[in-house]
């Protein structure tokens, strides 16, 4: 796998994955909105088509490029990466992302082994991107606590 930045999505797999699973919700939209000739930058393509279709979108075509059959316990630190990069990017689009991935992408983010060529700035970005996430984690339990619980 390749990395080409400090945030967990920019990397192959999961930049691959990313382009899939827009295009597979979006189709000849999201080729038009590409094109060298739109206006909008990359991320304004995707700040404005990000969703939840996107994101399970994204997740599955990770799972099928990677092969990864087996439960997401199992999968190796790269496609751990890559999800959790999957999970991040959608985050910082404001879309709602389901507790159990929030919860897996912060563990695996939190435990990542993965050797980075500027590791003070990776480490950085990491913690940038868990605190992010579990923000999000906090705001979703507090949507499912119902009052007087703790």
């Amino acid at each position: 796998m390749d990395y080409w930045g400090l945030k967990s999505y920019e990397n192959d797999d999961a930049g691959d994955a990313l382009d899939a699973g827009f295009d597979r919700v979006h189709g000849e939209l999201y080729e038009e909105l590409m094109d060298d000739r739109n206006p909008l930058s990359f991320e304004q393509v995707q700040k404005r088509l990000a969703n939840p279709q996107t994101l399970d979108a994204s997740i599955a075509a990770l799972q099928e490029a990677l092969a990864l059959e087996s439960s997401p316990e199992e999968w190796d630190d790269m496609a751990r990466l890559a999800l959790a990069g999957i999970i991040v990017r959608h985050a910082e689009l404001s879309v709602p992302i389901p507790a159990a991935w929030l919860k897996r992408a912060v563990d695996w983010l939190e435990n990542e082994k993965l050797d980075w060529e500027e590791a003070t700035a990776r480490g950085l970005r990491r913690q940038k991107e868990v605190i992010l996430l579990k923000g999000l984690s906090a705001k979703t339990s507090a949507k499912t606590t119902s009052p007087g619980e703790s």
